[in-house]
């Protein structure tokens, strides 16, 4: 009998021993192989930057969070929302983002900032496809620190048959080892030589020239992809939960004719939500803009466009919310700082910055 406790007590003890060296091998195995995922992950600033470096914000200090495509991360010049009214603003966005990739940034971002007001980017209603490019899908949730939301985006955002390769993220990025340099390693990445105390604005330093868009203003609607439905209303559905102001913007851009019944529709669905919706292409709502000088190309403002846009978009802020002026104010310090690199950057601008 004595024999057999023992014997007991010994493979008790083995099994024990086996669980402590895996949980201790998960442990260090989880956050090694999370980073070297980080490391070979491909930092542009167009994508995971913006989330990575948004983590670095300090809690509760975004007042204005902007989540959507290139048209918003180009338009909302976050260092003229700052040096002229004041605004803490947030690009949160990345290139073609749908709809359930923003409803997933969102739920990300909540979690360290309660934003007095979202503007929420309306050109996702234009996109048909259920499902986002690989490319894009590595941009819009490879920056997501929580497992859930991350995890969630990329089953959203991936057709069933690609979703396990897109979760464990190596089969898409084991390549890119070439490319790797010393920055890779650092978290914040160098968010495309701006720094950690960027705010997501990304300039286009280009022009090309364009004709205003000729159509009938009028309600005709075209119906959302069915997801992009989906995922628009359970984000209108989380700013209320969170008592949010939220802004649906139509942005300026030429190719504006095509994205109107779309935008009708987004907007409509807005209003259900009782949520304010500014159309920028509207001729009496975009009074600052040469369609001949201030685009980059086909849908993005350039520098000077955006400079010109933003004081009018910051001017429509203050006067429908009451927005507090963060100037001055050492929680703060990074707008002003970021502000400050970006104007020294762009001196030429130092005009627009001062009329």
């Amino acid at each position: 009998m004595d024999t057999a406790i023992k014997q007991q007590k010994k493979r008790s003890r083995v099994l024990a021993g086996f669980y402590i060296r895996m949980v201790c091998f998960f442990l260090i195995a989880v956050p090694v192989l999370g980073y070297a995922l980080y490391v070979l992950t491909p930092k542009n600033d167009y994508g995971i930057c913006s989330m990575v470096n948004y983590y670095f914000q300090p809690r509760d200090t975004v007042d204005v969070l902007v989540l959507g495509t290139s048209t918003a991360y180009s338009g909302v010049n976050t260092n003229v929302l700052w040096r002229k009214y004041g605004i803490a603003a947030y690009d949160l966005c990345g290139a073609e983002m749908p709809y359930w990739a923003i409803y997933y940034y969102l739920r990300e971002a909540l979690k360290t900032q309660h934003p007095k007001v979202i503007l929420l980017d309306a050109k996702p209603s234009i996109y048909a496809l259920p499902y986002s490019r690989k490319s894009r899908v590595i941009l819009s949730t490879y920056g997501i620190k929580s497992p859930v939301n991350r995890f969630g985006s990329i089953i959203a955002s991936t057709h069933p048959s690609n979703t396990l390769s897109f979760l464990v993220g190596y089969p898409h990025i084991h390549n890119n080892y070439a490319n790797i340099t010393a920055e890779d390693f650092f978290i914040p990445a160098n968010n495309g030589n701006r720094g950690a105390n960027w705010k997501g604005y990304i300039e286009m330093d280009a022009t090309d020239t364009f004709f205003a868009p000729v159509l009938e203003w009028n309600d005709t609607q075209k119906p959302l992809q069915d997801k992009q439905k989906y995922y628009l209303e359970k984000i209108y559905q989380t700013a209320m939960e969170h008592g949010i102001q939220l802004v649906l913007v139509g942005f300026p851009n030429p190719d504006y004719a095509y994205d109107h019944p779309y935008y009708n529709t987004t907007s409509a669905l807005a209003a259900e939500y009782g949520f304010s919706y500014w159309n920028f292409n509207q001729p009496e709502e975009l009074t600052c803009l040469d369609y001949e000088r201030h685009f980059a190309d086909w849908q993005h403002l350039n520098i000077e466009g955006s400079i010109l846009f933003t004081k009018q978009l910051g001017a429509k802020i203050k006067g429908e919310f009451q927005m507090p002026d963060r100037r001055g104010l050492s929680a703060w310090n990074s707008w002003e700082a970021c502000a400050n690199e970006w104007f020294a950057y762009y001196q030429h601008q130092e005009k627009e910055r001062d009329e």
